[in-house]
């Protein structure tokens, strides 16, 4: 539209996640789309506060974007 080039958004499915010692929650630190990148951030956070526990997800499937389609639904 307008000549506005649509690019493909990267998916961030690495998520680093922190943790209070002694909390039951979890804080959403920051998404990566590349594993390595997630754990240089924990990394790097863990000696910045070290008074947190990280973590890190990774988002195994997208609902509603067609990575559904053809599994067998139950």
């Amino acid at each position: 539209m307008f000549g506005i080039d649509k690019k493909e958004v990267e998916v961030k499915r690495y998520i680093v996640m922190r943790k209070y010692k002694g909390a039951d929650y979890f804080y959403t630190e920051r998404g990566f789309a590349d594993k390595k990148f997630a754990d240089a951030y924990a990394e790097l956070m863990l000696t910045q506060e070290p008074e947190y526990k990280y973590f890190l997800f990774e988002q195994s499937k997208a609902y509603g974007n067609g990575e559904d389609k053809g599994e067998d639904k139950e």
